[in-house]
């Protein structure tokens, strides 16, 4: 009996010594006290806690993936509608550069009227070539619309100076 103590008190005592934590590595008396206080136990939890972890990680990456996609194909949608309106400007300049031939080949034109509508045409063509060069810009939209007013505006100018007196 007082062998088989001996054993136990040994094989206790060796198992509080230094052991290697890592299961591929540790011989059977590291093995051995890794078991019985719970270090294999703690190092499972651990990886598990990492893997949980990671697992989250690729989650909230994936979803910030599709918040970027979502967020460039809403960009895109927003790149062509201005591009589009952009197109409808230019085909309304051209429009009211015919207009503006037509009114000059009128004998009845007022020639103050068309200089001051020749002038605004010039200056719309400008700044229609200013938003066509500019990237895309939030203030573009404003200098868009007050484009937009102008050529309504010289829209007018150009009828009424064609109209017979």
């Amino acid at each position: 009996m007082k062998a088989v103590f001996t054993a136990l008190g040994l094989l206790l005592s060796v198992t509080a010594c230094a052991r290697d934590q890592d299961p591929a590595s540790a011989g059977y008396f590291s093995g051995m006290g890794n078991l019985m206080d719970g270090t294999y136990d703690r190092r499972i939890e651990q990886r598990e806690a990492e893997a949980r972890s990671s697992e989250q990680i690729a989650r909230d990456m994936q979803a910030r993936a599709a918040a970027a996609s979502a967020d460039a194909r809403a960009t895109g949608a927003d790149v062509a509608a201005v591009e589009a309106r952009n197109r409808r400007q230019r085909e309304e300049l051209r429009r009211l550069e015919a207009s503006l031939r037509q009114a000059e080949q009128n004998r009845n034109a007022r020639a103050a009227d068309l200089d001051a509508a020749r002038a605004r045409l010039a200056d719309a063509r400008r700044r229609q070539e200013r938003i066509d060069r500019a990237p895309a810009a939030p203030d573009r939209s404003a200098e868009q619309a007050a484009l937009d007013e102008e050529l309504r505006a010289l829209d007018a100018l150009i009828r009424q100076s064609t109209r017979p007196e």
